[in-house]
């Protein structure tokens, strides 16, 4: 195992990572924000270098002090051969397996491994997969052999919004209440903190509603993906989320960030709301595994 420190080791894993989208895209977006500062505190570990197979990026030791907190106790995994990780992956230097942990990845083809090494350590595990997409201008950039020849940036056009009645803004850390009672992941004290996080260390956007508050927004995440969006239930149809989403991308599009998002597979809705804006589906899936020790 090697700890990969400093920023010229960083940043040619970044590059190595940028030859292998986008089953590499969790864990590239992770380093990509690595790189700008690590605001996340993260660490990226390797089984070999410069020639790796597994690369494993995790919070630092003294970041994961919570055993219960699987929010915070998050991996993400990339390997070029996930049947030959295992070894790797069950190193308890590599991944504390006495935790309440998640592991996120772009391949479903670690579920194996992950499922056996749960089974060693006497944890039980959840697999979720959702639909994996990239925003049209970052596949274009990092993966244009993935854009259909017939597909364009330009969607469906917007419908108008009331100005007088909703304002652009972002979110302060007194908005995670909101956020955590809508997110699928969240509805606890551990996700709250989790998203207050998020709010604090990366930029935020929304929706002001008549009476000041947010009634639709989005976030990013600490692997550099746009998540947590959501709109409340009184203002939902009126393709909100839509225009949150469309000035995140422009405004996170000029910073030179790498976009891109999952939707679950049984939110029809949202799948819609990407397709008009043109985001481009993956090839592979968005995976997480929550690992609990029996």
């Amino acid at each position: 195992m090697l700890h990969l420190q400093g920023p010229w080791m960083l940043q040619i894993l970044e590059k190595s990572l940028m030859k292998h989208l986008p089953e590499s895209l969790k864990v590239y977006g992770t380093v990509f924000h690595m790189n700008q500062g690590n605001p996340f505190k993260l660490k990226a570990l390797v089984d070999k270098w410069p020639d790796f197979n597994t690369v494993v990026i995790r919070p630092l030791e003294q970041e994961m002090t919570d055993d219960l907190d699987h929010y915070t106790n998050t991996y993400q995994i990339y390997s070029k051969d996930p049947k030959k990780c295992q070894e790797f992956l069950g190193s308890p230097e590599v991944i504390n397996w006495k935790q309440h942990l998640q592991i996120q990845s772009s391949q479903s083809s670690l579920d194996k491994v992950i499922t056996n090494l749960a089974a060693i350590n006497l944890s039980k595990v959840k697999h979720t997969q959702c639909f994996l997409y990239m925003i049209f201008d970052t596949a274009k950039k990092l993966a244009p052999f993935l854009i259909a020849k017939n597909l364009s940036p330009s969607g469906d056009g917007y419908p108008p919004i009331n100005q007088e009645m909703f304002k652009h803004s972002s979110l302060d850390v007194a908005h995670a209440a909101l956020v955590n009672q809508i997110w699928h992941f969240g509805g606890n004290e551990r996700s709250q903190r989790f998203i207050e996080r998020c709010i604090r260390t990366f930029p935020s956007f929304c929706l002001l509603g008549p009476e000041g508050t947010p009634v639709s927004w989005s976030l990013m995440d600490q692997t550099g993906e746009l998540r947590m969006g959501a709109t409340v239930s009184g203002y939902r149809g009126q393709s909100l989320i839509r225009h949150v989403s469309h000035r995140q991308m422009q405004s996170l599009g000029k910073r030179g960030f790498p976009l891109y998002a999952h939707v679950d597979k049984a939110n029809h809705v949202m799948q819609k709301v990407v397709a008009k804006m043109h985001n481009v589906p993956m090839p592979c899936d968005w995976n997480q595994w929550n690992c609990v020790p029996l």
